[in-house]
């Protein structure tokens, strides 16, 4: 009897796998960093290979710990970094380039000027993006532009793209399928929302043949099986989702008007808005949430690139602090930033305001100023970067989201999560379980083969915490008027 779900989380900065059992407990996992490629400023990078090969290591590893062979496991689920681009020469399975990452923004001054003629609102109405630096479509016009060899490869018909899941998927099934799910289609910037195909007319505006773009297939569904030869048996692979949509569908946010944030190395705020395409005019991104069978979820969305990763920059680039949870404390040792503001515009800013030329700004400094200040102040500029976004979709959606979910790393943080709760004036509940992502891949992949179903989704995920409003509207409204006042001073 299969007795687990295998799931493969593949994140920005690392790679985890997760073995679960069917009360959805994770009885094992595996995780390691790979590397970071920064050739530049604006230049975020990931080796492929490195990628895959950590994939299958992990994988092993967490068998090895459950005690378990793949003759154990009903199915695997993939979840992924959304957006990144990998291009490979189909006939040696060797990519051609090191991989774009979404927190890339080498693509600014292209997309601005798209923005400003009249195709970037055309595509946007289609897409339900604004042309970005996120867009898979935009670094594959970057491939092309910069790197002959994959030229050259596209023209001669060698060449196969496609975001993470899609690499991961060719190179575990022995190159038989290249497809992408629903939901990561959705965020290439190439996929038309409203004919449900890829976006042939941008991609020819764009010189890229829609021939390289892989099948696009539900994300509870069949994305094949895996090499026999990789872990002695062979393993559907009957899931593949973005780590938004799974995140969402993990925290029960099946139904329209239902929302959760995710903090990691960015933040993504999104709602659920049901089964109807709604293009937003708020500066809000809509997306597939998923594909089940006939019903497609749609979801709008508002996400910050560096808003966890702004921690990581006291620990690495100001040198603050030595471990990310040391924010906690230190904000709570000061009764308040005294006056310090943090922008974290470290790579621009995204929803609602995207401007990708936008630079991180920390004013209010004095000789007063202290480690404890701006540690607080960062804490603080994340919650306000989210209350940006929330208002947003609220203007959009014309309900009030009074009750928010949370996950991700950054989540635990405990001052941030009741700076949240007091700035978006919402009840934020917390799970046992902060990673999301990974459940939502194995709810989706258990749900294909039969090992769950809907209804035994309800409770499973446990409420660790709950956080409520502890200060007044008009200090509300003090404090957030001060930082509108501020946030055009990094445009």
């Amino acid at each position: 009897m299969k007795k687990y779900i295998m799931v493969i989380d593949e994140g920005t900065t690392g790679t985890r796998a997760l073995i679960y059992n069917k009360k959805f407990e994770i009885v094992s996992q595996s995780y390691v960093e790979f590397m970071q490629y920064t050739p530049a400023e604006d230049k975020v990078e990931h080796d492929a290979v490195e990628i895959y090969e950590k994939t299958i290591d992990r994988c092993k590893d967490a068998m090895e710990r459950a005690g378990i062979t793949a003759d154990d496991i009903a199915a695997i689920g993939i979840t992924n970094q959304r957006a990144t681009c990998v291009v490979w020469d189909k006939n040696t399975g060797k990519p051609l380039y090191h991989a774009i990452v979404w927190q890339d923004s080498r693509t600014a001054v292209d997309c601005n000027e798209i923005n400003e003629s009249g195709m970037g609102e055309k595509v946007r109405k289609r897409t339900g993006w604004t042309v970005g630096p996120v867009y898979t479509s935009m670094m594959m016009k970057w491939y092309l532009d910069n790197v002959p060899e994959i030229k050259k490869a596209v023209e001669a018909g060698d060449a196969l793209m496609g975001t993470i899941d899609t690499w991961l998927i060719w190179n575990l099934t022995g190159g038989k399928v290249h497809a992408v799910s629903y939901s990561n289609a959705s965020v290439m910037g190439s996929y038309d929302l409203t004919t449900g195909d890829w976006y042939q007319e941008f991609l020819d505006y764009l010189g890229i043949p829609v021939s390289i773009y892989p099948e696009v297939r539900d994300d509870s569904g069949d994305f094949g099986s895996t090499d026999p030869e990789l872990f002695g048996a062979p393993i559907p692979i009957t899931s593949a989702i973005a780590d938004q949509h799974a995140a969402l569908f993990a925290q029960g946010c099946t139904k329209g008007g239902s929302g959760k944030i995710t903090n990691g190395t960015g933040s993504f705020l999104d709602i659920n808005v049901g089964s109807n395409l709604l293009i937003s005019d708020e500066g809000l991104d809509t997306v597939i949430a998923w594909k089940i069978g006939d019903q497609i979820n749609y979801a709008l969305e508002g996400y910050e690139s560096v808003t966890g990763s702004a921690i990581q920059w006291l620990r690495d680039g100001i040198q603050i602090i030595t471990e990310s949870p040391e924010t906690e404390e230190m904000a709570y040792s000061v009764e308040d930033s005294n006056g310090v503001v943090f922008i974290p515009a470290l790579a621009g800013l995204r929803a609602p305001f995207h401007k990708p030329l936008a630079r991180g700004t920390i004013t209010g400094i004095t000789r007063g100023t202290t480690r404890a200040h701006i540690a607080r102040a960062t804490l603080e500029g994340i919650v306000y970067r989210l209350k940006d976004i929330l208002d947003a979709v609220e203007r959009e959606s014309k309900v009030p989201m009074s009750d928010i979910r949370i996950d991700g790393g950054a989540s635990k943080n405990n001052f941030l999560a009741q700076t949240l709760s007091d700035m978006l004036n919402a009840t934020v509940k917390r799970p046992l379980f902060v990673e999301a992502t990974s459940l939502g891949a194995a709810e989706l992949a258990g749900l294909h083969v039969g090992f769950w179903t809907m209804e035994e989704f309800e409770n499973a995920m446990e409420v660790d915490r709950e956080f409520t409003p502890q200060i007044s509207e008009e200090e509300r409204k003090e404090r957030y008027e001060k930082w509108v006042a501020l946030i055009e001073k990094s445009f």
